[in-house]
């Protein structure tokens, strides 16, 4: 058993905040037909996004793609700073992982600017997680304890989550007409411009557990795949070029095989922590789940069979900071231990799920 002890949780919301409302009747007002804006303001469970983009300032007839006014990385380094001070200093990080759903950042690595503009240690090892979407921070907890355990000198991991999905689906909605339910791929991309929010966090990982805020075994993290043959026709997302050239994001997804896919998935990881460690999870006093939306929280719920009770925190951070991708997880311990739904002592578990396939884990509040 290896325990992983988060000593610092941090989270940065992009400094831009709408209403979905507001977008829809303001800034896309010629852009999107009544049927479609009453759904997204009723049926989505999302009130409030934060965007990497003063959207007064956005020209919507035109088809030059427009920059974001902050990019990940000035995020990353903002929350870093705030992250590694008094106990933690830079050189302290002997690993760095960095979870990205951002394209610019296919090559090089986020971890390539970050090491130089951080002041990390010229020894540190790195790794980037890129495109597995919302359900990777399971990932990067395992792979900091088989840091832990490879390397004698290896105690200290910062893990930081980056989620900025927004220039990829303005680009989309500038280039489209009108966008009605009757339009799948419009729609779908008016969705997902509406319901993510710009937003960055991180911890840092810990084999000291002096100072620790949170611990995790990693024995209690599963992680269930969609090993299907067609499950990879769920979601698929590309860069391609038109006829003028132009490099646009394409997007061909099937939301509703994903949610009944992940529904499984989930159902499965819950079914195993329950028969594997059945005293903790019995003392499990909140779950969190991925903020995708409300149709799919609702039917990961009910697969699962939690109590709703129990799963409040996500619905209420779900509505008031919108999808927050592979960052809801940190979002949800950190706020579940501010706002009191946890306290010292008090069990959590955390049910995440994304295009790849779905992760649960269990955690104590220190």
């Amino acid at each position: 058993m290896t325990q992983l002890n988060i000593s610092k949780i941090a989270t940065k919301f992009a400094p831009y905040s709408y209403t979905v409302k507001e977008i829809v009747d303001d800034f896309l007002c010629d852009k999107v037909d009544k049927d479609a804006r009453d759904f997204v303001i009723e049926k989505l469970g999302i009130d409030r996004v934060y965007k990497s983009f003063d959207l007064e300032k956005i020209d919507w007839s035109t088809k030059v793609f427009q920059e974001p006014t902050i990019f990940l990385n000035d995020l990353y380094v903002e929350l870093s700073n705030e992250l590694l001070n008094n106990k933690y200093s830079k050189k302290d990080v002997d690993f760095l992982i960095t979870i990205n759903d951002y394209t610019p950042y296919l090559d090089p690595s986020p971890t390539v600017e970050l090491v130089s503009r951080l002041g990390l240690s010229d020894t540190i090892r790195t790794q980037n997680i890129q495109g597995l979407a919302c359900s990777s921070f399971s990932e990067a907890l395992l792979n900091s304890a088989g840091n832990f355990l490879l390397n004698k000198d290896g105690h200290n991991a910062l893990i930081l989550i980056g989620t900025q999905y927004s220039p990829w689906f303005l680009d989309s909605i500038k280039l489209r007409g009108k966008i009605s339910r009757d339009d799948k791929l419009a729609f779908h991309d008016l969705v997902y411009f509406l319901i993510f929010s710009d937003v960055v966090a991180g911890c840092i990982v810990t084999a000291d557990d002096s100072d620790t805020t949170v611990e995790i075994d990693h024995e209690t993290i599963i992680s269930k795949k969609d090993s299907s043959l067609d499950g990879y026709k769920k979601a698929i997302l590309k860069l391609t070029g038109d006829d003028k050239n132009r490099v646009r994001f394409d997007m061909m997804l099937d939301p509703a095989s994903l949610k009944h896919t992940v529904g499984q998935l989930c159902k499965q990881n819950i079914k195993y922590l329950g028969e594997k460690f059945p005293n903790k999870f019995q003392k499990v006093k909140a779950f969190g789940l991925h903020t995708a939306g409300t149709r799919f929280i609702d039917h990961v719920i009910k697969e699962c069979e939690i109590d709703r009770n129990k799963s409040e925190l996500s619905y209420s951070l779900m509505k008031n900071t919108g999808n927050t991708g592979a960052v809801s997880s940190l979002q949800f311990i950190e706020q579940a231990i501010k706002q009191n739904v946890l306290s010292k002592g008090d069990l959590g578990c955390y049910i995440d799920y994304g295009w790849e396939g779905a992760d649960s884990f269990l955690f104590r509040i220190r």
